[in-house]
């Protein structure tokens, strides 16, 4: 009894440990954001601003670079999680129930793409894009999210679709089911928890991505997190609305997560059982 306390009192200790690692910087953070300019640097720090000032997150608001840079995020984040569900389903589709010479050589090809550091690739995606003429323009960062999400999806969706009896197509294609609407009948509401977690993942992605948009854009294309660099000048780091910035760019993340917390872990978890 006593060592299950123990060990029980040890899993508690090292999970408050793990959580306050996690949390106190973004308390810290949520913190400065709340405080006037001459209050970042005071000491001792204060936890908890007094007064409480909102004036950090009136400025990013009323900043029309940083309303750009958020609608440019806006557009990339969800013109790459469409484009990868709708291009993602339909290869787990085929990888998943047609045969093909080369199919496990292709399907395992997709996933080696994963192992190179995405330094390894800026090289090769922007002379392609220059030839393209998709440099600094929407398009081009959507293509590149999508390269780098897509093995992921494919293999997730895959897992989920190999487990749909095969059966319940054939009697649908009996009642004279076309292929879109066995799709859109059969495999996405049996593979929603998968699309989810997709979904979820080509959306952070995108959203916080910062290399690749560093290079990738323009200033008229540049997204949030490139934006959130700019508070950093010769003058020093603005801290009080680069943490509001920071805590504003959250938040469509934080919102995405919570709603698909749930599906996103049974996805990941009956995605991956079976390749």
């Amino acid at each position: 009894m006593r060592v299950r306390f123990l060990q029980h009192g040890l899993v508690y200790i090292s999970a408050l440990i793990l959580c306050s690692f996690c949390l106190i910087p973004i308390l810290w953070g949520i913190s400065t954001s709340l405080k006037p300019d001459n209050m970042v640097y005071a000491q001792p720090p204060q936890w908890i601003p007094d007064p409480i000032d909102f004036s950090q997150y009136a400025s990013i608001l009323k900043n029309k670079m940083m309303m750009r840079y958020f609608l440019n995020s806006s557009i990339i984040a969800i013109g790459s999680t469409v484009f990868s569900l709708v291009i993602g389903i339909m290869a787990a589709y085929g990888f998943s129930r047609f045969k093909f010479p080369g199919r496990n050589t292709l399907l395992w090809s997709i996933l080696f793409t994963q192992i190179f550091p995405r330094v390894v690739i800026i090289i090769p995606f922007y002379v392609t894009l220059r030839n393209l003429n998709l440099l600094g323009t929407y398009t081009g960062l959507i293509l590149v999210y999508l390269i780098v999400v897509l093995p992921i999806s494919v293999w997730l969706l895959k897992g989920f679709i190999d487990k749909i009896p095969y059966e319940m197509e054939e009697a649908a294609v009996i009642d004279g089911c076309s292929i879109f609407a066995l799709l859109w009948r059969i495999v996405i509401p049996m593979t929603f928890p998968a699309i989810a977690a997709v979904a979820m993942y080509s959306f952070i992605l995108a959203w916080n991505e910062f290399l690749f948009a560093l290079i990738f854009s323009s200033a008229e294309t540049r997204p949030v997190s490139v934006g959130l660099a700019f508070f950093i000048d010769e003058q020093g780091v603005r801290w009080g609305q680069l943490m509001a910035a920071s805590i504003l760019m959250s938040i469509p993340a934080i919102i995405i997560f919570s709603l698909a917390q749930k599906l996103l872990v049974r996805g990941l978890s009956e995605g991956a059982v079976k390749g």
